[in-house]
Order: structure tokens, then C-alpha cells, then sequence
């Protein structure tokens, strides 16, 4: 059985099932236990038409898919954007049938919690149940051991299912005998010998996969291949044109939890003030210049986490500087909750790069090609970069670079969640700065 057949039936037919029994759980809970009351037959039926559109829902989200149980966020982040549309499509069905024996509000909320809970378990389930079966052997072919760098990555994300088969070059490669379903990793200088070109072209029909090194770099460790950027791989690749619908809902999103932040910034101002106070000297808020999107600067607000006033230069991991209180502040991102200001008038968004100071921007423009490509969005509170590192020097600072413009050229609503959601973990775990 192949793995698209087998994930398909540890997914679609237990999701149709996990629905019906959301559906008897929900009405357990919503009506004490008396499952039998008149009209539940009406109620079934009238969900069943409903579960095949959320059957849908969830076969365009890619869960009938065994790539989707590679990552746990992945996989977390699709079910919970389907479920979400799938709740939207519930409440618009019951408004279009006012009629309908059931009113569903609080039930039909009950039925969504539980549905999820049951579902994402099994999903669960499936993922360590596929975790062996998943894996993809892969071959890497390279000209003078150009690749062998991503032979230690592919070991270090092996819990993402690859593993190294072996090398290839033009030498060994006449006389190759690759295992069944493998793939070949490529260079880009293929174009130097049509011989290996027609080579790994006869492969083609021992259903080996290709993937381009850059691509296959790209999706392992979620960042781009900086290495070899140039003025095309941004024509190719990024999309200079606003996403209007996106960006209005973005712009909703931050306007709301801007609200809702500022307003917790508020509550929390006496006794985060008086901390910081007590623990140095010195204004409990930090304002700073920043570069954000175009290059536009503007004011960032923050509290003060470090003693010594004014700081230009990159703060480092554990830095010396940083106080007391001002490391609970970081842990907990409380340091960030003024930002919620600049969320506010239009400065930052929720999710994006992180702002820098004007003077570091300029010296990085000129240390780092195509640095200014990352002011193509609004900065964020929160963003990709953030997440996977803390960059204090300059070799760090490009590492962080190849995850933003990952970052904008992926950006979409269900990554945004997915970083939210990341974001809020981190806070939890003490994970971060």
C-alpha cells in the first residue's frame, strides 16, 4: 500500500467517524446525558450534509496527506485553520436554515472543542505510528563535495523523515543502483556536463525524486539559501505586489489585539514601572529609532530591561547589561507589551521582521547583500527570525536574514498562526532570550 493510500485511510475515514462522535459527545455534554431526545435523528442528518463540506475543508488543507505529519506545527496549524473554517461554514449553514429543529450556538460550539480534541489526538496517534514509515532515503549528488555541508543538516532534522543513502558523483554514477522510491539531491551546476544530465534523466523511470539542493534546504530548515542570492532569485521568488486581502486582515487583527494589548500595557504599567524602578535607574520606558517598512523610521517603545541608558550596539545572549527584572521581563516578552503602541498607529504588525536601529541597518546594508529586502513588510512583535534565533553578531545576523526572507516569501495567514502560536509556546516554556 502506498503512503499516499495509507494516510489516507488513518486520516479521512477516521476524521468522518471522529465527526459522528463529536457529534454524540456534544450532545451528551449540552443535554446531560439524554442522547435520546426527540428529534436527534433530525440533528444527525442535519450534520451529515455538513461533515462532507468539512471533509472537504479538510482534504484542501493537505490532513489527508502523509507530508503534512513531517512537523508537529504543521500539522497542529492545519487542523487548527480547518477547524476554524469549518466552524465558519457551520455557523453559515444554521443561518441559512433558521427553521432547523436544533439551534446550534452554544452545541454547535461544544461540538467544534470536541471534535478537535478527538481528531487532533488521532492525528497524534498517526504521526508515531508513521514516524518509521515516513522516512525518505536520499541520495546526494555533487561534482567536488560541494553539498556535503547539507549531508550534517539532513542528520540534524532527521526527525523530519530524511535520511543519507549515500553520495553520488560523476564517477559512481553510471554504476548507481539507488533504492526503490529514493531521491537524488542536485546542484545547480548540472549544466556543465550533459552526460550526468542524461544519467540522472534515466532515473526517472526507477521512480527516483530530484530535488533542487536550494529547494530541498529551504524546506528542511525553513530559511533560504543565502549563499547564492542574486537580483533574479527576487524577481522569481517574492511578490512585490501588496496582498490587499491579506494585508486588511492583518491590519484588523493587529488593530484588535493592539486594543486589547495596549490596554493590558496599561493595567500592567504601575507595577512593571515600579520593578524596573526599584531594580535600576533610569525611565521604566525605553523609546528607540527604528527602520521599518521602506525604510521608514519610527519610534519603538519597550521597557527598559538593561541598565546604562541609551544602548547602539547588538545586545548578546546573557548580556551583562541586562538587569535582574529585565530578564523576567524578556522570558515572559512582558518587555514587549508597549509595542502594542506602534501595533496601534501602524508602525509594526503582530508578525514580521524584527526592527533595528538606523546606524546598524546602514553598516549591515553594506556587510550583507540585499540586507534592505527584509523592510519589504512591516516589522514585527513577534516574526520567524525571532523564533529560531538570537542574533548578536554579524554571522548570526545573516542566518537571521535567510529566515525573514523566508518568512516574506511564505508569508500567509496560516504562517502567521503558526508563529503565533510558536510565539505563545516559547512564552510558556521560558523558551527564547
Amino acid at each position: 500500500m502506498s503512503r499516499s493510500t495509507s494516510s489516507f485511510w488513518l486520516t479521512a475515514v477516521p476524521d468522518a467517524i471522529l465527526f459522528y462522535l463529536g457529534l454524540w459527545l456534544a450532545m451528551v455534554i449540552r443535554y446531560h446525558g439524554n442522547v435520546g431526545f426527540q428529534g436527534s435523528g433530525a440533528v444527525v442528518r442535519t450534520f451529515s450534509l455538513l461533515f462532507v463540506f468539512w471533509l472537504a475543508v479538510f482534504f484542501i488543507h493537505g490532513l489527508f496527506e502523509a507530508g503534512v505529519f513531517r512537523r508537529y506545527t504543521t500539522l497542529v496549524v492545519n487542523l487548527v485553520s480547518a477547524m476554524l473554517v469549518n466552524t465558519l461554514l457551520a455557523v453559515i449553514y444554521f443561518y441559512f436554515q433558521p427553521n432547523l429543529i436544533l439551534t446550534p450556538r452554544r452545541f454547535l460550539l461544544i461540538d467544534v472543542a470536541v471534535t478537535f480534541v478527538l481528531i487532533l489526538a488521532w492525528y497524534l496517534i498517526v504521526k508515531y505510528v508513521l514516524k518509521n514509515r515516513l522516512v525518505e532515503g536520499a541520495y546526494i549528488f555533487s561534482f567536488n563535495g560541494e553539498l556535503d555541508g547539507l549531508e550534517r543538516e539532513i542528520a540534524a532534522y532527521s526527525y523530519l523523515g530524511y535520511k543519507v543513502l549515500g553520495k553520488l558523483n560523476e564517477q559512481s554514477l553510471p554504476q548507481a543502483r539507488l533504492e526503490k522510491n529514493s531521491s537524488v539531491i542536485l546542484p545547480d551546476n548540472l549544466h556543465s556536463s550533459p552526460k550526468v544530465s542524461e544519467a540522472l534523466y534515466q532515473l526517472r523511470t526507477q521512480g527516483v525524486t530530484f530535488y533542487n539542493h536550494k529547494d530541498f534546504y529551504e524546506f528542511l530548515l525553513r530559511r533560504v539559501y543565502l549563499s547564492d542570492l542574486n537580483e533574479l532569485w527576487f524577481l522569481e521568488n517574492i511578490n512585490y505586489k501588496e496582498k490587499r486581502l491579506y494585508n486588511l486582515v492583518k491590519r484588523v487583527v493587529d488593530i484588535l489585539l493592539g486594543l486589547f494589548g495596549f490596554l493590558v500595557f496599561v493595567i500592567s504599567w504601575p507595577f512593571c514601572a515600579l520593578a524596573i524602578k526599584l531594580n535600576s535607574r533610569g525611565p521604566a520606558l525605553f523609546v528607540q529609532e527604528r527602520v521599518g517598512k521602506g525604510g521608514q523610521i519610527f519610534k519603538v517603545y519597550k521597557y527598559r530591561t538593561m541598565s546604562g541608558g541609551k544602548t547602539n550596539t547588538w545586545t548578546q545572549v546573557n548580556d551583562p547589561r541586562i538587569t535582574k527584572v529585565g530578564k523576567i521581563l524578556r522570558k515572559t516578552r512582558i518587555d514587549e507589551w508597549p509595542q502594542f503602541i506602534n501595533l496601534l498607529n501602524g508602525s509594526m504588525s503582530l508578525v514580521g521582521p524584527r526592527p533595528e536601529q538606523p546606524h546598524l541597518v546602514e553598516e549591515l546594508k553594506q556587510q550583507i547583500p540585499f540586507y534592505d529586502e527584509r523592510h519589504l513588510v512591516k516589522p514585527g512583535i513577534t516574526g520567524w527570525a525571532q523564533l529560531n534565533i538570537y542574533a548578536g553578531t554579524l554571522e548570526e545576523t545573516k542566518l537571521k536574514l535567510q529566515y525573514d526572507l523566508y518568512y516574506i516569501k511564505h508569508r500567509s495567514f496560516l504562517f502567521d498562526v503558526e508563529i503565533i502560536l510558536k510565539t505563545i509556546y516559547y512564552i510558556f516554556t521560558w523558551q527564547g532570550r
